[in-house]
């Protein structure tokens, strides 16, 4: 009799995804620069490889240079050494070689969810980057601090990452506060962590959510957006705002 036994598959998220909207795509590839990696799918690994290839320049592709293969003595011609007699005057205490003492400490980063008044996605993590810090899309043991912008209570897995983690919280989505800091070269949280925000109280799934909100931006401004694959985070944010105004405008005429 055969018997069939299943076993659990874990699953790989794309941290692309993550960092942007809080999506979960299955990710297909590693990207890994000097101690860090991060786990891509299919669409971000070509975007960074691209990326990578106009910053940098493609890489070589000449051929290795064969290297001749070390001679090795024989037997009878090495010369013996007698022991010595005299005792090194630095004791193998005295030299510490250990990888640790040579690593240089971790580079702090930073979290930012959500989008930052007055910057767009790039310019906002280059200006976090000049600091002197990392941007990462998921918390780690170097992360310091979370940013938090318009429509970052919507990325509940950031939240939760500092929640656990005890991350201090930085409000920038009042106009001109990242600004500050910024001219001020100094960011510091101590802002209180809002409770992740449900995406959509309409019912609607993410398919048909998603279909909406294109069928909206081909007739407001975006007449080229794709009709598959992810829906820009400031189309997403321009259709909330827009979906969003009549109702604030009948509160304040109440």
């Amino acid at each position: 009799m055969r018997k069939t036994v299943l076993m659990p598959v874990e699953k790989v998220l794309c941290d692309a995804h993550i960092a942007r909207d809080g999506s979960e795509v299955e990710a297909t590839d590693t990207l890994t620069l000097g101690r860090h990696s991060w786990d891509l799918c299919l669409e971000h690994n070509v975007i960074f490889g691209r990326y990578l290839c106009d910053a940098l320049g493609a890489p070589s592709e000449g051929e290795a240079v064969p290297t001749e293969p070390e001679s090795v003595p024989d037997a009878d011609s090495v010369p013996v050494v007698e022991p010595s007699s005299v005792v090194s005057e630095c004791e193998p205490d005295d030299v510490d070689v250990s990888e640790e003492a040579n690593e240089p400490d971790p580079v702090r980063s930073v979290m930012i969810a959500g989008e930052v008044p007055g910057y767009d996605w790039d310019t906002a993590r280059e200006a976090v980057r000049n600091l002197g810090y990392e941007v990462v899309g998921r918390a780690d043991e170097s992360t310091v601090l979370l940013i938090l912008g318009e429509g970052g209570d919507r990325n509940a897995t950031k939240l939760r990452d500092a929640s656990e983690r005890g991350i201090p919280c930085m409000d920038v989505r009042a106009p001109g506060r990242f600004k500050d800091a910024v001219r001020a070269g100094k960011l510091v949280g101590g802002d209180p962590l809002p409770e992740p925000a449900k995406v959509d109280r309409s019912g609607m799934s993410d398919r048909e959510r998603n279909r909406l909100i294109r069928a909206w931006a081909r007739k407001n401004g975006w007449p080229n957006l794709p009709v598959q694959g992810r829906v820009p985070m400031n189309v997403r944010h321009a259709y909330e705002l827009a979906h969003r105004e009549p109702v604030q405008g009948k509160a304040a005429a109440a």
